[in-house]
């Protein structure tokens, strides 16, 4: 049986992390850790875990962000303070990561914006490239206002996986 994973990215440009290094070919998944499951969640860097497609916990966070899509769109309407972000998959050399797009408008249930980081799986895109997402390929969206992030579902999921310095450091901005 053939597991798929996606990479998903806690840290993007915009919050101030060192961004992620590319290659010509997909990333490689590390082996599970001894002990665990082969569909157990896989640290790749300080910044980003590759998930199994059917994990629970990934899935309900991608659930909670897109039922809660409507508030972010209320916030980014307001022009309320801050930086806004959508996470959306990014296929390229035969993988897919979910990537933060910094967001410049949303119309006609599309986002404009630019990536917030660089893609782990390839070199076809770098941050701040330009791109155009459809809202029904959205999986978390974020509000980021100096040192509080509003959203970040995935994230959240990702800090249980991530080195505990990090995810401590991370947690504390997260707010509903």
């Amino acid at each position: 049986m053939r597991i798929y994973f996606v990479v998903v990215a806690v840290a993007a440009g915009f919050l101030a992390f060192k961004p992620f290094q590319s290659s010509m070919s997909p990333l490689a998944i590390p082996e599970a850790a001894a002990g665990r499951s082969e569909a157990a969640p896989r640290p790749i860097n300080a910044n980003a875990v590759a998930y199994h497609t059917r994990d629970a916990r990934m899935n309900a966070a991608k659930d909670e962000a897109r039922a809660t899509l409507p508030r972010f769109l209320a916030l980014l309407n307001s022009s309320a303070p801050g930086t806004y972000a959508v996470k959306f998959p990014l296929t390229q050399n035969g993988a897919t990561e979910h990537i933060w797009l910094q967001v410049d408008s949303h119309r006609d249930g599309v986002f404009r914006g630019r990536l917030a980081n660089k893609p782990l799986n390839g070199s076809a895109y770098k941050a701040g490239d330009a791109m155009t997402v459809p809202a029904s390929e959205i999986g978390d969206w974020s509000v980021t206002d100096r040192d509080v992030i509003y959203g970040g579902y995935t994230a959240r999921v990702a800090l249980a996986d991530m080195p505990e310095d990090r995810a401590k450091a991370f947690a504390k901005r997260f707010r509903d």
